[in-house]
């Protein structure tokens, strides 16, 4: 998620660095350590942009969801040593970060966009509440990129990219057709297709294995736009 130092300084939101892609956490890995089944997929691609359980990168981000340094406080009181140590606290207070982030996107009216299609890099989806929480790695604010993709449709504005022309459409697409509602308090929202054959399933959708390049995963957000 964001990684630069002006993030850095700003303490909001979570990071991945961009020198370094992990591989994240399994599905299996995440529901042993609490999240539900049913989402442990999107918990998962999350995760495959982000970190391990031990990972540390060098802005200080933390874990398998890269809580950074101001954020990391909000969501946890011990030790930078004692949450990579303990992966139920990773998993509790991403599910806590994750909930605030659907709040915000509710109050802040971005919640309208399900069920709009959207395009991007050769791709195309229906927005639903998994693409609008991976989105929210933009910031979830008023002033962010998904709040202004939200006002003008346009993923080719440039007040829709990050630092390095990254549209937040590229994370709605690539976001979509998961299950998040242990963490919106809602039912899912899209249908996922059924399995072209077995065990293979589209990769235009979210239950695909699809981590990002180094270059996609880098997302730069400031302070105002989260």
């Amino acid at each position: 998620m964001m990684k630069r130092p002006a993030l850095f300084e700003a303490g909001v939101a979570l990071c991945l660095s961009s020198a370094l892609v992990f591989a994240g956490e399994s599905a299996a890995s995440l529901i042993a350590a609490g999240i539900p089944a049913y989402c442990a997929p999107f918990a998962a691609k999350v995760s495959a942009a982000e970190g391990n359980f031990g990972t540390t990168n060098q802005y200080g981000c933390l874990g398998a969801f890269q809580f950074c340094p101001g954020t990391f406080e909000r969501y946890y009181t011990g030790s930078a040593q004692s949450f990579l140590n303990d992966p139920q606290a990773q998993v509790a207070a991403w599910t806590r970060y994750q909930q605030n982030s659907w709040s915000q996107v509710q109050k802040n009216g971005m919640d309208s966009l399900v069920g709009q299609q959207v395009c991007s890099g050769g791709r195309c989806a229906t927005i639903d509440q998994s693409a609008i929480l991976m989105a929210c790695q933009f910031g979830c604010g008023k002033g962010g990129k998904l709040a202004n993709y939200a006002a003008s449709g346009d993923c080719n504005a440039r007040n829709v990219k990050d630092g390095n022309g990254v549209s937040v459409c590229t994370y709605l697409v690539k976001g979509a057709g998961y299950d998040a509602s242990c963490f919106t308090g809602d039912p899912m929202t899209s249908c996922v297709p059924a399995p072209t054959e077995p065990g293979d399933y589209p990769t235009s959708i979210g239950v695909a294995a699809n981590p990002p390049s180094p270059f996609d995963a880098s997302v730069i957000v400031r302070s105002t736009e989260v």
